[in-house]
């Protein structure tokens, strides 16, 4: 029997970017509830990532985001999700695809 067939280190991790899929998709359409906040770390070198340059020199493997209370424009797609967060007060996009995560 070829154990190689039987990953469930990969199915657990695209079960839980589902999980994250369905809450952010939530979050976008109802917003975050009390004290709600998610931890997000993303690989910034991913094909698909997109973010600003300066970020990505500060940030050349991974970086976290926080969503609570100050973000904008969360918009979920199957693949990935956008939001505008700031950065030392200035608004950026990062659209970060959920391979990535």
């Amino acid at each position: 029997m070829n154990d190689d067939a039987f990953r469930y280190d990969l199915w657990i991790e695209e079960a839980l970017r589902q999980v994250i899929l369905r809450a952010l998709r939530v979050t976008a359409t109802e917003a975050l509830p009390g004290d709600h906040h998610f931890y997000i770390t993303f690989h910034t070198e991913m094909v698909g990532t997109e973010i600003p340059q300066y970020l990505r020199a500060q940030h050349p493997d991974e970086m976290t985001i926080v969503l609570q209370h100050q973000f904008d424009n969360l918009k979920v797609n199957d693949d990935h999700f956008s939001v505008v967060l700031r950065f030392n007060g200035k608004p950026e996009t990062l659209r970060i695809p959920f391979e990535a995560i």
